[in-house]
């Protein structure tokens, strides 16, 4: 699927399986992205938007290139995409406010591990001198639970609100916020926790070695 979709012999096909869903949407309302086409200089329709996307891109940025931004913003500045103790450190060092532990919900690199089981050692190596927030994989009141209790300062959503955008529209949004707040609330009080500041490791049953041994089995394969 592309965007916008191409008509292939392959798509045809498929659209010939499903006539009644094809004409249902022949009478739908186009959709686009409202706030950047029309908006931003090039950008009049869906098909140049996937040039501009790419052009957001820098190959070239580093970590002198982020202390610089900070210092000309002037304003906080919070990283995200951290799955490294290392990059955290980095983040810390360049004067990052806050950091986000995030695989970007597994859709950049399918090999990527989690962020959950990354976030103790990234914990462990600067939780105590910065924000450390997490996002990807959270669906229910209990990944938020999870989180919090391994150390996490907060957490993001993003297909979950979607589904509900997709599903109701805004009210929708506020549904699928509503149900995991009171799974996280229903949560709590399994546990018999009642403010989320006193959620901790005691809340969980974390697996033996649940990080797993990465930076050894690095080090023996460069041995």
């Amino acid at each position: 699927l592309s965007a916008p979709p191409k008509l292939t012999l392959k798509t045809m096909a498929n659209l010939a399986t499903k006539w009644s869903w094809g004409i249902g949407m022949l009478g739908a309302k186009r959709r686009g992205f409202g706030n950047i086409v029309g908006h931003v200089k090039g950008i009049s329709d869906t098909s140049s938007l996937g040039s501009w996307t790419a052009e957001q891109f820098d190959p070239s940025l580093d970590w002198d290139k982020i202390a610089k931004l900070k210092e000309q913003w002037g304003g906080k500045v919070i990283l995200k995409g951290i799955l490294d103790a290392e990059d955290a450190k980095m983040a810390l060092k360049v004067g990052a406010d806050a950091i986000i532990v995030s695989n970007h919900g597994g859709r950049q690199l399918d090999g990527a591990l989690s962020s959950i089981r990354v976030l103790p050692s990234i914990l462990e190596a600067v939780g105590d001198q910065i924000d450390v927030h997490l996002d990807s994989g959270i669906r229910s009141g209990q990944d938020v639970l999870k989180a919090m209790a391994m150390g996490a300062k907060g957490t993001y959503i993003g297909r979950a609100y979607i589904y509900g955008l997709g599903a109701m529209g805004e009210a929708g949004v506020t549904s699928a916020l509503n149900i995991i707040h009171r799974e996280l609330d229903t949560t709590m009080a399994l546990c018999g926790e009642t403010n989320v500041e006193d959620l901790g490791r005691h809340n969980l049953l974390v697996p033996k070695d649940f990080e797993g041994r990465w930076q050894e089995y690095v080090g023996a394969g460069n041995a």
